[in-house]
């Protein structure tokens, strides 16, 4: 066709190089579009909501066991109880004083010792019993023997001054014993001391009722002790004084 004027060569050259490097272009787009997502780490978080949701109740053994046990540690070893426990009374030791049978000194023969739950007045001096001059406590003992018989009382009084003061009484009983026995065959000896190892003693010697006896007394603190031998006047002793003997042998047992 002669009427339409024919283009330059390198126009239709230039024309055609730069179709191909649109083709290229396109297929590189698509490559890039086609590559991995990024990973979910960094996703932005959702947004939180602005009312947090109430924690869930704990059950009763889990609070059991979160609660720590309100009582102490024992450390292995048991708490007992605060109350003071009672103290055990002490016995009495009145008796602990008074002489076995082998202990009294021998007259005729061989004593049989028999204790006595009421208390017995000792020799024929004494008015009434310790108890009515003040002994709060008593022992008693009564021995027997052929042709003799002895009787020993160990008392304690409310402390040493109270037990003086019987031992006082005593005395005084005795300064108007013969009078009060109005009996002329009957007699009452001097009161003499007698050395002991402790305490104070005495004793005396008395005849009554045909029997001859000798009473010796002890007093060491609050106790009081007094202690009579007595037999027919044939088989008393006459050198030597057995109830003196018994006082001393009382005193060892303090």
């Amino acid at each position: 066709m002669h009427g339409v004027p024919r283009a330059p060569r390198t126009t239709l050259l230039a024309v055609i190089l730069t179709a191909v490097l649109a083709v290229g272009a396109c297929g590189s787009d698509q490559t890039d579009s086609a590559s991995p997502a990024p990973p979910a780490a960094s996703q932005p978080a959702a947004k939180s909501s602005k009312t947090a949701a109430p924690a869930p109740a704990p059950s009763p053994s889990s609070s059991a066991a979160a609660t720590p046990s309100a009582q102490p540690r024992q450390h292995g070893h048991k708490v007992g109880s605060l109350a003071p426990s009672p103290r055990p009374k002490p016995e009495s030791q009145v008796a602990e004083h008074l002489l076995s049978a082998d202990d009294l000194p021998p007259l005729a023969g061989e004593w049989t010792a028999r204790n006595t739950a009421d208390e017995p007045t000792v020799g024929a001096c004494q008015k009434t019993g310790l108890s009515t001059i003040g002994a709060i406590e008593s022992a008693q003992r009564t021995f027997v023997a052929d042709g003799a018989t002895a009787v020993q009382v160990v008392a304690r009084f409310g402390d040493a001054k109270s037990a003086w003061r019987a031992h006082e009484v005593l005395a005084a009983w005795r300064a108007d014993c013969a009078e009060r026995l109005g009996n002329p065959s009957s007699s009452v000896g001097p009161l003499e001391d007698v050395w002991v190892p402790t305490g104070t003693g005495s004793s005396y010697r008395s005849a009554y009722r045909k029997r001859t006896a000798g009473l010796g007394i002890l007093r060491t603190g609050e106790y009081l002790t007094l202690v009579e031998i007595s037999a027919d006047p044939r088989s008393y002793p006459a050198g030597w004084e057995p109830a003196r003997v018994a006082v001393r042998r009382v005193a060892r047992t303090f």
